[in-house]
């Protein structure tokens, strides 16, 4: 008999390897073995009482997230769900209030060693507190969106982290409509109720559903699709939730598509974060030795999408933007288009050659979406690879991206992605940079001052503009750090100023 692979997971003193979906299955149910496994990626303290988490560490802007046993557990989750439900019943008129049970909450998770089992737990909270469960499952984060949107649900949590290390898992939350509940929206509230819960032995009563929804999902991104021909690409999946769907769906379109990390066994084979280069290394490598159209990489949850061109160049995500925005603005001229502070000057001018108006909006995804509400924009997106959609419940979706940027490639057979995206790339940038500053609301005021000459507005940090180069500088909303993006007409020019601003702000930090 042939050897198990040395890489092949084995439980201690245990003769045969076994698969990934069994040890995942043994991580879940806490298998005594795995305490002492090398492969067991949880490997955290066990878990503090929730009275001992400190919730300011945990509820973060956007949504919860912490270290799995050290500040999230199945109880934890179990508030959440009880929180979360409390609070969105409260946001009813009276009569609709009064049937809350009527109502419905979509849960679903991703991949994570620990979210289903904190999925379960979410969905019993939901229930004790009166609310009727919808439970999806596996599913990417844009899926919940959808059901929301489709079953008009009084909200929806997906336990994910998205693209945190495994250590990690975390619960972003939405309401009816989709409309992101975070902090200033409603999490607050969430918070409190939380923290006033004494007791999980709440029995759960009202209804539980499970759905199975990937048939109509995969139909609703399809309608964003359009004309794609048969080309070359590589898609690495990041060992996320792209993994579940995007690889059927690509295969309808008849795309020669070669596959990186798409197991989602419950680990990373690089941290699922598509805006960081060193995780882009291996996609590079292979779209270069195939020779082809481009690479993809998807962040864990699949919200987020990276593009790479044939040459293995990184594509940014503002330029991806550019690249959209005539596949709107000839459908619908005049429409206005957003985007974050961060963006490049070729975005907004690109805006305004299809005659459409441009809307700069902070940035996160809960500014971005309510500026798409409020001027009824079909689209917008931000550095970050984040892209959003009116006719796709004004949010985010990663493999809707994919598909309208393979549309556009098959607009122009006889050009490649690097001549599409060239003309886009008129100016130079730094990219967006971090440093450690304690007094950030102080260093931006004495950058203001410094460049009081230029066209200065606090849309979000600040953002200064002279005709030939501009710059934003904003916070980080949980770090002390402040976040720098700069652009020149020039690389010369980029370099002198970017430099002159590292002298009053320090060195860059590497976190």
């Amino acid at each position: 008999m042939a050897a198990d692979p040395p890489d092949q997971r084995r439980c201690p003193d245990e003769k045969y390897g076994i698969t990934d979906a069994v040890c995942r299955a043994r991580l879940q149910r806490r298998f005594p073995k795995c305490k002492t496994c090398k492969w067991n990626d949880q490997s955290a303290p066990r878990a503090k009482p929730e009275a001992q988490v400190n919730l300011d560490d945990v509820f973060k802007s956007y949504d919860i997230r912490g270290l799995v046993d050290e500040q999230l557990s199945k109880p934890f989750a179990w508030k959440v769900g009880y929180g979360v439900a409390s609070y969105l019943v409260k946001t009813l008129a009276p009569k609709e209030r009064a049937k809350a049970a009527e109502q419905w909450i979509v849960v679903g998770h991703d991949m994570r060693p620990t979210s289903e089992g904190y999925a379960r737990a979410v969905a019993e909270g939901i229930r004790a507190a009166g609310v009727g469960a919808a439970v999806i499952g596996e599913v990417e984060t844009p899926a919940i969106y959808y059901t929301v949107g489709t079953l008009k649900a009084l909200g929806g949590v997906q336990v994910t982290a998205s693209h945190n290390p495994i250590a990690y898992n975390g619960f972003k939350i939405t309401g009816p409509d989709c409309v992101p509940v975070g902090m200033g929206s409603g999490l607050e509230e969430v918070k409190k109720i939380f923290a006033k819960l004494t007791s999980t032995n709440i029995l759960a009563t009202a209804p539980l559903r499970q759905l199975d929804i990937s048939s109509g999902y995969l139909l609703h991104v399809k309608k964003f699709a359009g004309a794609i021909r048969p080309m070359k690409i590589i898609v690495d999946g990041s060992n996320g939730m792209a993994s579940k769907w995007v690889p059927s769906l690509l295969r309808e379109y008849n795309l020669d598509a070669g596959w990186l990390n798409l197991d989602r066994a419950g680990r990373f084979k690089h941290e699922p974060n598509p805006l960081k280069e060193e995780n882009l290394v291996e996609l590079k490598e292979h779209v270069r030795a195939s020779r082809a159209a481009l690479g993809v990489c998807f962040d864990g949850d699949a919200d987020r999408v990276g593009f790479v061109d044939e040459n293995g160049e990184t594509v940014p995500n503002d330029l991806i933007t550019a690249l959209l925005v005539p596949t709107f603005l000839r459908k619908e001229r005049g429409a206005t288009i957003v985007y974050d502070p961060r963006s490049s000057w070729a975005l907004r001018e690109e805006i305004e050659k299809y005659e459409g108006v441009p809307r700069r909006e902070r940035v996160g995804h809960s500014h971005m979406k309510a500026a798409l509400r409020e001027t009824n924009a079909p689209f917008g997106g931000e550095l970050s690879g984040h892209s959003y959609y009116r006719d796709n419940f004004y949010c985010d979706s990663a493999v809707i991206t994919l598909l309208l940027v393979l549309a556009v490639l098959s607009e122009h057979p006889g050009e490649k992605f690097s001549d599409l995206v060239r003309p886009l790339r008129r100016y130079y940038s730094t990219g967006e940079v971090n440093f450690e500053v304690e007094d950030k609301k102080g260093m931006i005021k004495k950058i203001a001052r410094r460049h009081a000459r230029a066209k200065v507005d606090f849309l979000d940090g600040v953002t200064v503009e002279y005709k030939q180069w501009w710059f934003n500088l904003r916070p980080s909303n949980t770090e002390p750090l402040l976040r720098l993006t700069l652009e020149a007409k020039t690389a010369e020019m980029r370099d002198e100023r970017f430099a002159a601003l590292v002298e009053i702000l320090g060195k860059p930090s590497k976190h």
